[in-house]
């Protein structure tokens, strides 16, 4: 099936094996299935959507709502909702079932979840069983880490963004099991190496690129289990260390330049891929029926996934941990998740559609924030199993009968962040004029609520804040 997106206009294939994923992941309700549409937007413009909801670098002080104490959140002071700081979120001392509603059947979905996402008070920062880390945002079991977005089970780290199970490391990227890294990419298993990418196994060795199992070399590309090279050409120890010394009176950037200038004349791998099978895209490891995917471990029958590991049967899934299975449309995710859909933040979930920042909820449907075990909760009001069956089931119709919101994420007009705030001006790099020429498509829409953020409006852009005072301004006179 050959599709056009309403978004770009290009023409996308749907797959007969994209078509039966959507009815794998459909919700089965009272016996009764309820087919998820195939997407009306390209694969990356439905990536676009999904990243407009990540932040993970602009970082902001201020007070949380319920304790009133001084902050950092990715959420600045400004915002029309109630932030909390990570204690107070996960705490006791307020309930997110109180701001439950009933579903309009006269209004559209996305402007009640808009409505719902002004009331409900929202995490300031995703900071899980970590110390010292307040300076970090969806970081998890680390410690003394500093702007460190994705960081997992590390210590010491700063400006490393998805660096997991490493000590001591700065300005990496995708770093995996290493120490003592300064200026690495895509890289596992190293030690004491510098200004390295896609690499493994090397230790005490500085301007690599594609080496596996090498150590003391310097500028080398394409080496495996090589040691005293530098420029690829081997050397003894004693020619090593003294060319080593020679060349070290050079300035970073010349010896950086030099580099870049020596490994274009090294071939380059295709793709990275380590033992897998019948899979596409780069930087992946042990997977199997991957297709487009990208920086994962493990997959198994997933497509358009980025940064996952182990998990099976995925599409348009990013930034999620190990065990899930049967996810789509969503991203920001822990671990054990099963039959989720459309969903921002969530984790050791199941049966759970449309809804943000849910841990350990079942059978929800637009629900926010619940940080606690919560089930059969419809826009955040509880109900028995019979009642919620009953009417997710007519609230689904409605959608794809009336509003044509159902099988497609939420708009990036009710993102709680602007657009060059979040992950997606990464990916998918606007400017100011753009941003704010562009809407969202495809929604039949209406405009009922008055609200400064309207579904009819365009998307946002948030200029930036002067942060640090003038230094000069702040000393005394004499």
């Amino acid at each position: 099936m050959l599709k056009n997106c309403l978004q770009c206009g290009k023409s996308f294939e749907i797959t007969d094996s994209d078509l039966k994923f959507y009815q794998k992941v459909s919700p089965k309700i009272g016996g009764k299935v309820y087919e998820i549409p195939p997407p009306k937007l390209c694969p990356d413009c439905r990536q676009q959507r999904r990243l407009a909801w990540r932040n993970e670098r602009k970082l902001y002080q201020r007070k949380c709502d319920l304790c009133q104490k001084s902050m950092v959140s990715m959420y600045s002071q400004n915002t029309d909702f109630p932030v909390y700081c990570s204690d107070c979120w996960w705490g006791d001392n307020w309930d997110p079932l109180k701001y439950g509603r009933n579903f309009d059947f006269s209004r559209s979905f996305f402007e009640q979840f808009r409505e719902l996402m002004l009331k409900v008070p929202k995490a300031g920062v995703i900071v899980y069983k970590s110390e010292n880390c307040e300076y970090n945002s969806l970081i998890g079991i680390c410690k003394n880490c500093y702007m460190c977005p994705g960081a997992y089970n590390s210590e010491d780290l700063l400006y490393a963004r998805k660096t997991q199970y490493s000590r001591n490391c700065i300005d990496t990227l995708f770093v995996d099991h290493s120490e003592l890294i300064y200026e690495g990419i895509n890289s596992k298993n190293c030690y004491n190496c510098k200004y390295i990418a896609s690499c493994k196994n090397c230790h005490d060795s500085d301007y690599l690129m594609d080496c596996d199992s090498c150590d003391n070399c310097f500028m080398c590309a394409g080496l495996k289990r090589k040691k005293y090279c530098i420029l690829n050409e081997q050397s003894s120890k004693e020619e090593y260390e003294k060319k080593l010394k020679e060349l070290k009176q050079k300035s970073a950037k010349e010896l950086e330049k030099e580099f870049e200038t020596f490994s274009k004349t090294v071939p380059k791998k295709y793709q990275h891929q380590f033992n897998c099978e019948n899979s596409r895209g780069d930087y992946l490891q042990n997977c199997k029926n991957a297709e487009q995917c990208f920086d994962a471990y493990h997959l198994e029958d997933c497509k358009y996934v980025i940064e996952a590991s182990e998990n099976k049967d995925m599409m348009d899934v990013d930034f999620l941990d190990k065990d899930d299975e049967l996810c789509y449309e969503s991203l920001t995710g822990g671990d054990g998740n099963q039959m989720v859909a459309f969903l921002e933040m969530v984790g050791l979930s199941n049966n759970v559609f449309y809804s943000q920042s849910i841990i350990n909820g079942q059978n929800c449907f637009g629900c926010i924030s619940l940080p606690k075990k919560a089930k059969y909760c419809i826009l955040n009001k509880q109900y028995t199993k019979e009642e919620y069956e009953e009417l997710v089931p007519k609230i689904i119709e409605y959608m794809s009968e009336q509003s044509s919101e159902w099988g497609e994420f939420f708009p990036v007009e009710i993102s709680p962040f602007a657009y060059n705030e979040t992950v997606a001006q990464e990916y998918f790099p606007l400017t100011k004029e753009e941003v704010l020429a562009t809407k969202s498509v495809g929604l039949n829409v209406g405009t009922g609520l008055d609200l400064s953020l309207r579904l009819d409006s365009h998307w946002r852009w948030k200029d930036e804040e002067e942060k640090i005072p003038n230094v000069e301004k702040m000393i005394p006179a004499e």
